[in-house]
């Protein structure tokens, strides 16, 4: 009886000792906190594991962060990533609504808060007088060696010569009709007396005997038909294609003038500013014009905005991510995160498996008095 009872006091005192120990150990993770000294001599292990090599954990962590976590490759497929991006949209998008929708001030308002910035409206005025001024006499410049066939699309070229021969006859077609028509008739008759009378006395004389309206009234009827023929039509459809390519063929030099495009230039300008209205989304509260401002626009200008923001930090990425010096700033952070904090988080991740070390302390010592205590009634 007295070996089971030295058996059971070994079993228990070892599990005690296990339990203690590891309780002892995961509480040397965090405590203690500073180094104990006896006089000169620090005793060992101290300060805990986790205070020990606080420095060395938070340079490790801005390593690890910039080294494989924060990776160039990851953050431009995340930029990338189409739900990513839409995310994005619908979250400006709705801020930019609700913010136009409340936004008691007016765009120069909200400008001369943030700089310094003086007549922005006149500004925007002339920078837009200046890309229109700009673009017209470029375009004009490209004009200039260029012919008119080669400003305008192949099927519009085609279409105009193909259209000729349905021009031509519809010029014969109105002309048979003018002069099938009184005024027609009238007309090639005071036609014929003027004539008569520029040639003088000896046709107006001839013109006594012979009555010139009588002539027109015989000759008239032939006079349409030769007007209205077949081969005039040909005729002036062959016309109407020598001008056609003749007018092809003119630069932009002979279309317009300096003068003319000067004149353009100033209408596209002028045109611009009546559509575009920049006093009245400078000066009047952004809540008021918001109201009729086209929303769809909004959905296009943040959507453009993103696409390119996105396009441009992805080719940029590369150099962004080291200038930014996560690495640093996970170290600075780490290093002055609170140990107490620190350990209070560790514990509620992992206070289950924490406590499962503390019984498995126990656990192992009881069994290893389990074997003493054997080893002990064998041999003693």
């Amino acid at each position: 009886m007295n070996g089971w009872l030295l058996l059971l006091f070994t079993v228990i005192l070892a599990a005690i000792i296990g339990f203690i120990t590891n309780v002892i150990a995961v509480s040397m993770l965090f405590r203690p906190r500073k180094p104990i000294y006896v006089g000169a001599w620090k005793l060992p292990l101290t300060p805990g594991l986790i205070p020990k090599r606080h420095e060395e954990i938070a340079q490790h962590l801005g390593r690890i962060v910039m080294e494989h976590l924060l990776t160039v490759e990851g953050v431009q497929g995340r930029l990338t990533e189409q739900r990513f991006q839409n995310e994005v949209k619908e979250w400006v998008k709705e801020g930019v609504k609700k913010w136009m929708g409340r936004e008691e001030r007016s765009v120069q308002d909200i400008i001369g808060e943030y700089g310094p910035w003086s007549s922005p409206d006149r500004k925007v005025k002339e920078r837009v007088a200046a890309d229109v001024a700009r673009r017209v006499d470029a375009y004009w410049e490209q004009m200039q060696n260029e012919t008119l066939e080669q400003m305008l699309p192949a099927d519009v070229v085609r279409k105009g010569s193909d259209m000729i021969p349905s021009v031509s006859h519809w010029i014969i077609q109105r002309l048979s009709v003018y002069l099938h028509s009184r005024e027609g008739k009238e007309q090639i008759q005071s036609i014929v007396q003027t004539f008569v009378r520029s040639r003088g006395s000896l046709v107006q004389f001839l013109d006594s005997f012979v009555r010139t309206d009588k002539v027109v009234e015989r000759v008239y009827p032939e006079v349409i038909d030769v007007l209205t023929s077949r081969e005039i039509e040909q005729w002036l459809e062959k016309k109407l294609h020598e001008e056609y390519q003749k007018a092809l063929r003119k630069d932009g030099t002979d279309i317009f003038s300096e003068e003319t495009i000067a004149r353009y230039r100033q209408e596209v300008i002028r045109l611009l500013s009546d559509q575009v209205p920049v006093d009245r989304i400078f000066h009047t509260p952004v809540k008021e014009w918001a109201e009729t401002f086209n929303v769809n626009l909004v959905d296009e200008l943040v959507d453009t905005a993103v696409h390119q923001s996105g396009r441009f930090l992805e080719t940029r990425i590369a150099d962004i991510l080291p200038s930014l010096r996560l690495d640093h700033i996970v170290t600075e952070q780490v290093r002055a995160f609170p140990l107490d904090r620190l350990e209070a988080i560790v514990v509620q991740i992992s206070n289950r498996e924490l406590r499962m070390i503390k019984y498995l302390g126990g656990l192992l010592g009881g069994v290893i008095g389990i074997v003493q205590g054997i080893m002990i009634l064998l041999f003693f």
